[in-house]
């Protein structure tokens, strides 16, 4: 079997729980739009809906010499058809309209007869119920002038007289089609959701990352829930969960034993040591992804260094629940008021160092352009065995590239089912046009039905806050 056909195969490989969860996330525009059918079927059915109003009256078919009931139910029966034929006379019709004073009979008239009895029910329908009463008095003042050359003995006594009826009777009941048109406008729309998200041109598989991106596939990393009780899921603390936590998952912490292993191979491939960790959007959660690759690799007895390259937005300090003050500040070192001794922090895990800080830098692209920057990165590949940036989002502002070009390599950090193939590959267009090298691309929060029970994820970018939000909690630098 040939490549193409192998390529074809797994381009059509559907991905149930991304389709799962892009259903959810619109189930409430398909219940909206179901409602809304619903509702249209209404509105057409009672545009169209006429209210008919029936006004009926009971009578014995008796025989007018004796007053009493005809000589035999049969001969009674016989009669009853004969008196509805004469309701149904347009000698009768004639005479109601010259009774009504009016060219028309705005009605329907309608006999049943009451099977085995001499029993006939007399029935009157209208648009309106004064029509309906008018015309059934109508008939009973008149019929007699007809059907005395047509019924001989017969009379009709009265059994049930007619009252003006209070409702239609023949309501509107859309119950049923309003049912319907909610159950098809819903499915269809929950049909037309799938369809979309089948087709949508998103990394849902780390399979599709060589074919649908101009990159190498670096693996990819489980969703793992942070919150792990109740109690953490109200609280919702801020930081991440990193693979030095004993909460941590075995399929999270092996993942990035796994990246880290294919970090360091192509990095020793082209000979470098400082990788900038980015994404194209926010909320992919690169940051995260940052600290466990450095904690991974520093676990595997290197030295590194996790730089915090995001000085308009600063998420570090929150991962690593880190206070620097002022003196610690990185911001402040690029802007030549500190030393590099002093910015140094240990993490508290073995052979991982920080440069972090928690304020917010307007003029950030400016500070990165400083010579100050190009040679803290000298100074720091002399020391560590690797330097791991974590830079703005590629998409956001040019501070990613900004990094990129002091940097060996670029690592992008995709989240399942998040960018468009299109988005990422103009980004990655964007860091070569940068003459940076671009390492590869790691998958991230991954999730499978398989893997719905024991719940993995990256647990920590999404969490403490948007791009827009989570800087907040730094202290806000002009300059």
């Amino acid at each position: 079997m040939g490549k193409d056909t192998l390529q074809e195969q797994d381009s059509i490989k559907l991905e149930p729980f991304t389709l799962l969860v892009d259903i959810l996330k619109n189930l409430w525009v398909a219940i909206l739009g179901g409602i809304s059918c619903a509702l249209l079927i209404y509105v057409l059915l009672s545009a169209r809906y006429v209210p008919q109003y029936t006004c009926s009256a009971t009578f014995a078919v008796l025989n007018k010499a004796t007053s009493s009931s005809w000589g035999s139910l049969s001969a009674a029966n016989e009669m009853a058809q004969t008196f509805e034929r004469v309701l149904k006379s347009n000698v009768l019709k004639e005479t109601l309209k010259d009774a009504l004073g009016t060219d028309t009979i705005n009605g329907q008239i309608s006999t049943q007869v009451l099977s085995g009895t001499n029993m006939l029910t007399l029935n009157v329908t209208a648009s309106s119920p004064k029509e309906a009463y008018d015309l059934i008095l109508a008939v009973m003042e008149h019929y007699d002038e007809v059907s005395f050359y047509m019924m001989g003995n017969a009379v009709m006594e009265m059994l049930k007289e007619p009252a003006i009826p209070m409702s239609p009777s023949n309501p509107l009941r859309a119950e049923s089609a309003m049912k319907k048109a909610f159950l098809v406008g819903t499915a269809g729309l929950i049909a037309l959701f799938g369809l979309l998200s089948y087709l949508s041109d998103t990394i849902k598989r780390e399979e599709e990352i060589e074919r649908k991106l101009d990159a190498k596939s670096l693996g990819q990393i489980p969703f793992e829930d942070k919150y792990k009780t109740i109690k953490e899921k109200i609280k919702r603390k801020k930081g991440a969960l990193l693979v030095s936590s004993p909460i941590a998952g075995f399929a999270f912490v092996e993942s990035y034993k796994k990246l880290a292993t294919r970090v360091e191979y192509q990095l020793s491939k082209c000979e470098g040591k400082v990788l900038a960790v980015t994404s194209v959007s926010e909320n992919e959660g690169k940051s995260t992804v940052a600290a466990n690759l450095a904690i991974s690799l520093a676990e595997q007895g290197k030295r590194v260094l996790l730089l915090e390259g995001d000085l308009r937005r600063p998420s570090q300090f929150l991962i690593f629940d880190k206070n620097p003050t002022e003196k610690q500040e990185i911001g402040e070192l690029l802007k030549g008021k500190g030393l590099v001794k002093d910015v140094l922090q240990e993490s508290g895990l073995p052979k991982l160092y920080l440069m972090i800080g928690r304020n917010c830098y307007s003029s950030s692209t400016e500070m990165l352009q400083t010579p100050m920057f190009a040679k803290l990165l000298e100074v720091c590949k002399r020391t560590m065995d690797y330097v791991i940036i974590d830079t703005p989002p590629a998409g956001m502002m040019g501070d990613a590239e900004v990094i990129a070009g002091y940097a060996d390599a670029v690592m992008l950090v995709v989240k399942q089912n998040f960018m468009l193939a299109e988005d990422i590959n103009e980004a990655l267009d964007a860091f070569r046009n940068h003459k940076a090298h671009v390492l590869g691309v790691v998958l991230n929060g991954v999730r499978t039905l398989d893997s719905v029970p024991g719940g993995s994820y990256y647990g920590g970018y999404g969490s403490y806050g948007a791009y827009g939000r989570y800087g907040n909690y730094g202290r806000s630098r002009e300059d």
